[in-house]
């Protein structure tokens, strides 16, 4: 088995391809379209402390605090996931069939790791936080340092 690292500080963010609510797939650099953009990937799409997270970061966003980037939710399955989050938010949001595991947000016993990546307009990596513990996946104040 390999170990798959998770994009850190620095590095390219993958060009995942990502599936929105209609089963159409777009890679996350049409997705961000040149613009910075916090990525948060949901432990499940039924995850209550995701959606509060979700909710955390589109108040952000209401309120002008992201500095312009894109906020974009991602959850683990298909169209159907997709569409159930994308019901409950004004954020885009995608699935990522199995690939979070593929940026190393798998499953370690038993639990789905969830992220926030924050990425400049390139896609390069500029803030990064995964945990098992989806209470500790997601930070305001981390994010709106990342894009200050």
């Amino acid at each position: 088995m390999t170990d798959i690292a998770v994009p850190t500080t620095g590095t390219a963010f993958p060009d995942l391809d990502l599936i929105d609510a209609r089963g159409e797939s777009h890679p996350v650099s049409s997705v961000i379209a040149g613009r910075a953009a916090v990525v948060f990937f949901m432990r499940s799409h039924t995850c209550p402390v995701c959606h509060s997270h979700i909710r955390q970061l589109e108040r952000l966003a209401d309120r002008g605090r992201l500095a312009g980037a894109a906020a974009i939710v991602v959850t683990p399955g298909g169209a159907s996931e997709a569409g159930a989050v994308a019901r409950r938010t004004s954020l885009r949001v995608f699935a990522s069939g199995e690939q979070h595991s593929s940026i190393g947000l798998g499953k370690f016993l038993f639990l789905q790791h969830s992220g926030t990546f924050v990425l400049d307009p390139t896609g390069g990596v500029i803030s990064a936080r995964t945990s098992a513990l989806p209470t500790s996946s997601f930070s305001s104040r981390e994010v709106q340092a990342a894009l200050a």
